[in-house]
């Protein structure tokens, strides 16, 4: 299975679903990681935790935010869900506290969309899942918890490689606000660690795409 993870910010991938990602590349599933903006700084960090997870191709773009740069991103993630063709993507949540985070939902949503209008791509292709991660907002009732504890060192050693970021909210509280919600999440999953999603429902009845029906 190919999947996506797709954030606007180096960290997002590493503080949202870490675990995710490191567990899902050692059980042989084609990952990806895309990031919507960068500096040089975070660049670096990025390029050092991505590896950590054990990404093989991390994407980041040149954009020094998302909020100004919507339509360019869009454009851009666009072709690479025609390239990658990602049967799963993971993105932020739609009501997040920071707008960057709410516009790369909406990117995300738009690419997904027309990525799959058959009129305008040779290759068009058709995401079959859509999930939210968390990342310092959490969400209410989860439909997925993945058990991450035997990837969670390597979460953690992913989210230490920003250093950049790790001051802010206070001494180590990235590390802490992330390893306790895992646990918590782990609790509620009956396992020790744990990242929780969300499925967002595609709507696939346009008359663009290839297929119209879908299975329950």
């Amino acid at each position: 299975m190919k999947i996506a993870f797709v954030f606007a910010h180096p960290d997002d991938e590493s503080l949202s679903s870490g675990g995710t990602i490191a567990k899902y590349i050692g059980t042989g599933h084609e990952v990806s990681t895309v990031c919507f903006s960068s500096s040089s700084d975070r660049k670096k960090e990025y390029s050092e935790a991505t590896k950590v997870l054990g990404v093989q191709k991390p994407i980041i773009y040149e954009y020094t935010d998302v909020a100004n740069y919507e339509k360019e991103i869009t454009k851009e993630f666009i072709s690479f869900l025609l390239e990658f063709q990602p049967e799963v993507v993971v993105t932020h949540l739609e009501d997040d506290y920071h707008i960057d985070h709410r516009i790369s939902h909406k990117i995300v949503r738009e690419g997904i969309e027309w990525a799959a209008h058959e009129t305008q791509h040779e290759n068009s292709h058709l995401v079959s899942k859509l999930y939210v991660a968390e990342t310092t907002i959490l969400i209410p009732n989860p439909h997925i918890l993945v058990d991450i504890s035997g990837f969670y060192d390597v979460k953690e050693l992913a989210i230490k490689c920003y250093k950049s970021q790790l001051y802010k909210g206070g001494e180590n509280f990235y590390i802490k606000f992330h390893k306790h919600r895992t646990l918590m999440r782990g609790a509620q999953a009956t396992t020790k660690h744990a990242e929780a999603f969300s499925q967002i429902p595609l709507k696939k009845n346009s008359p663009f795409y290839k297929s119209k029906h879908s299975e329950l």
